[in-house]
């Protein structure tokens, strides 16, 4: 997550849809004064800072889970972090911060994302569902599947975020988000991108009952945003 004061803006970062890459490319561009959080496996020339600090734990508490949560982080004083959903994130800044600055997201259409994140699981080592020998099918029955709505969405399904990029035109996206910044933009340097070597698209690697599991699942993402398989 990254919070420009320097430039009003706010970053939400979502799961398999070039976070790190924006967050490094975006970090260059902050003042000692923002908001720039640790992001793992860590990156040499990403500099987190102003990340920690006290919250008040009973704000955007839905559950006990919700407290629980809070709490934990809360003694951690983990005020912010990686991949903080946006509630809790409005939470926890200051409201003229989070009223005033442009709050921006990315998505990622969920048969694109999901093959992705099967190879994160099956690829990266430093992941804690690491399986070597993981198979698509194995991986669709745990369940464990890449939703992005909760880090952009309230828990009514209502949008918290100004802009949700699509992951499928981002450079042109990216472009004119930094143009709206006064940022040059001379594209996304490279983090993570290594975890996929087999580059067939989703459309000739799932089954047809595969991509009909898969669009049940993200029915929600797909209805929002109008993805096609």
């Amino acid at each position: 997550m990254i919070v420009s004061h320097r430039h009003k803006l706010i970053f939400i970062k979502t799961l398999k849809s070039a976070g790190t890459s924006i967050e490094l490319a975006l970090s260059h561009h902050c003042g000692p004064a923002d908001i720039v959080t640790p992001i793992y496996p860590l990156v040499p020339e990403h500099e987190p800072r102003n990340w920690r600090g006290w919250f008040a734990p009973w704000r955007e508490v839905r559950s006990k889970n919700d407290l629980q949560k809070n709490v934990s982080e809360l003694m951690r004083r983990n005020r912010l972090y990686n991949h903080i959903p946006a509630r809790f994130a409005r939470a926890r800044l200051p409201r003229h911060v989070w009223r005033d600055y442009l709050k921006v997201c990315v998505e990622r259409n969920p048969w694109d994302k999901t093959l992705s994140h099967y190879h994160m699981f099956k690829n990266a080592s430093w992941h804690r569902h690491y399986d070597p020998d993981l198979t698509l099918d194995r991986y669709l029955q745990n369940g464990i599947l890449c939703h992005n709505a909760p880090f952009y969405c309230d828990t009514q399904g209502q949008l918290l975020v100004d802009r949700v990029l699509r992951y499928d035109r981002l450079d042109e996206e990216l472009a004119d988000l930094f143009q709206t910044l006064g940022l040059p933009f001379d594209g996304l340097p490279h983090a993570k991108g290594d975890l996929r070597k087999d580059r067939t698209s989703y459309k000739e690697v799932f089954t047809p009952g595969q991509a009909d599991q898969i669009g049940r699942a993200f029915r929600k993402e797909i209805d929002l945003h109008g993805w096609e398989f």
